[in-house]
């Protein structure tokens, strides 16, 4: 069964280009090579909406990048504030019919 979460998140940065340098760029790649991560969609207005969407083949995945030592290391920048995490298991019979999956 595949899993999605979503972040929400302030980032208290000057710029998008800030953004993209300091929180994306050390991060993005090796994000992308995790065992078992469909998608990752970032979402930004770059004033106070941020938000990522990430997409787990199963949720042993997700675990294991929950747990990773990466995910501690953005917990702690410090212009990442106010983290919400939710995490909800995809219907797939609904989400096939909508392109989801």
């Amino acid at each position: 069964m595949k899993y999605g979460q979503i972040f929400t998140y302030t980032i208290e940065l000057p710029s998008k280009e800030a953004y993209l340098k300091q929180f994306v760029d050390p991060f993005a790649e090796t994000i992308a090579k995790v065992k078992g991560l469909v998608y990752k969609i970032w979402m930004a207005d770059f004033q106070s909406q941020y938000s990522s969407f990430y997409l787990w083949e199963t949720k042993e995945d997700m675990d294991n990048f929950m747990n990773s030592p990466m995910i501690g290391e953005v917990a702690k920048l410090p212009f990442l504030k106010d983290l919400k995490i939710v995490t909800i298991p995809v219907v797939t019979e609904a989400s096939v019919i909508t392109r989801g999956v």
